[in-house]
């Protein structure tokens, strides 16, 4: 308990000092644009392009007049998102070396598929709210069969429904706002990575970077300050699967707008994982939005593997086994949107310093490699394949991604994109083009093709063996906001 009082106390006292410093030149308070996150957009729905605000963060959520998130309303409001798709791929392993033959792929895949979210939003007076969602996606159930005894068996049906957002919002006058509940939490600015964001349960997806991520159970603590928008904001973050006192993280948050920037100081804890400092910085610069994160971290909730090619082959670290080391990370990126053109272009640095050295990285590949050569057990190469997938994702320290997109091509109903991802550490990675034809409102057709490179001794080339390339055609129909 000692720990987490001093934890505690150095989080209020690295936020006070960040206030003090900015707030030195400042008076008042102007509560324009507070709550930035509180009013809930759907998710993005499939096919449809979403358009990043200046803080690479995706479709911005802002009301006109941000109190709305906490005025009285008359009825509840419901809406919601609706995704549906059928898509057809079809998968070529190492075809520069194989050859393509476009009617004989070595795998081909027909899915359709249909999401939906679903929200509701009640107001019942001006200082309280109530939101909530939930998810559901088809198949609508599942049936799980287990035995009662020797002989007899019995099945139980599931529904595929889970509860995404539930909290309420209150406040103590117009000094502080309280959250409490489920929600998705506004902590980092990347767009591709955000190494300051270790507090929501979801990573970002690279296919959709924009897209609401699953946040947890938290109590916080929200209060404006000066007269440029300036927030402090307190969090109390619950495990999901172990609440108890060693798992509850403990964050705080300081923003502060300094003309045509904002800034963001926030410190994290948790005590069996790791602390936390981070910098945020957004802003034009130019034609460009630019936005950058720098992090120091005390520890890392990352399991690291190593390898041999003596039994028992490999070995983890726990969080406890590297509680006191070092792991600094940064991230830079920028965002270009031309309007007049529809043309958006972004693209981001990032420096993981939780990746592995190139020495330990080589030893460990090199010691895979032997082992799955070996003659072992066909359940020990199962085994060790599984974990060098685990051992790969994101074991490099430099990495670079990048879109560039164009839409309404020359003011047709047609619209291309380019992604790519690169380990730069290895040089791996995947790059995906793809061609979209607005067929009519909410039907949408679109080709793309996903290509993986790399060395057979590298991230992707443990992820994706064979550095496959798959065809993919997809149709989004019905798709869209309601």
């Amino acid at each position: 308990m000692t720990k987490r009082f001093i934890a505690i106390a150095g989080i209020i006292l690295f936020l006070s000092m960040a206030v003090q410093f900015v707030s030195a030149q400042e008076g008042g308070t102007d509560l324009d644009s507070l709550f930035g996150e509180e009013v809930v957009v759907p998710e993005n729905p499939a096919g449809q392009t979403a358009q990043p605000d200046q803080t690479g963060q995706g479709v911005s959520a802002i009301a006109a007049n941000p109190l709305q998130g906490l005025l009285k309303t008359e009825a509840v409001r419901i809406g919601g998102s609706i995704t549906g798709t059928i898509d057809i791929s079809g998968t070529w392993n190492d075809p520069l070396t194989n050859g393509f033959d476009i009617i004989a792929p070595d795998k081909q895949k027909f899915s359709p598929a249909l999401s939906s979210l679903v929200y509701f939003d009640a107001r019942p007076e001006d200082t309280f709210r109530v939101h909530g969602s939930f998810k559901t996606a088809w198949p609508f159930s599942s049936t799980n069969t287990f035995l009662t005894s020797t002989t007899d068996s019995k099945s139980i049906t599931i529904p595929n429904l889970s509860i995404f957002e539930l909290f309420s919002d209150f406040q103590l006058g117009d000094k502080a706002y309280f959250r409490f509940g489920k929600a998705t939490v506004k902590w980092g600015v990347g767009y591709f990575f955000s190494p300051a964001d270790i507090i929501n349960l979801e990573q970002i997806s690279l296919f959709d970077p924009t897209a609401q991520r699953e946040g947890p159970l938290q109590f916080r603590v929200l209060m404006p300050f000066g007269p440029s928008q300036n927030t402090v904001s307190f969090y109390t973050i619950f495990d999901t699967s172990n609440p108890d006192f060693s798992t509850t993280a403990l964050a705080g948050k300081a923003e502060f707008v300094l003309g045509r920037y904002e800034l963001g100081v926030s410190g994290y804890y948790r005590d069996d994982t790791a602390e936390r400092a981070a910098l945020t910085l957004t802003g034009p610069l130019g034609k460009f939005d630019v936005f950058a994160e720098g992090v120091i971290s005390r520890g890392s909730p990352k399991t690291f593997y190593s390898f041999s090619t003596s039994a028992p082959y490999y070995s983890t670290s726990a969080s406890k086994d590297h509680r006191t080391t070092l792991y600094p990370s940064a991230t830079a990126g920028f965002l270009y949107n031309d309007q007049n053109n529809n043309i958006t272009a972004i693209a981001q640095y990032y420096y993981n310093g939780e990746g592995y050295a190139d020495s330990e990285r080589s030893s460990s590949i090199s010691a895979l490699n032997t082992l799955l050569s070996m003659p072992l057990p066909d359940a020990t190469k199962t085994a060790l394949t599984g974990l060098s997938k685990l051992f790969a994702y994101g074991s490099g320290r430099h990495y670079g991604a990048a879109s560039i997109s164009f839409s309404e091509i020359g003011g047709s109903d047609f619209s291309a994109s380019l992604l790519g991802l690169a380990n730069f550490s290895d040089l791996s990675g995947l790059v995906q083009p793809s061609v979209s034809w607005q067929i009519a409102d909410r039907l949408k057709l679109t080709g793309s093709a996903l290509f993986f490179f790399g060395a057979s001794n590298t991230e992707y080339s443990i992820l994706r063996p064979n550095n496959p390339m798959t065809l993919s055609l997809s149709l989004s129909a019905g798709t869209g906001n309601f």
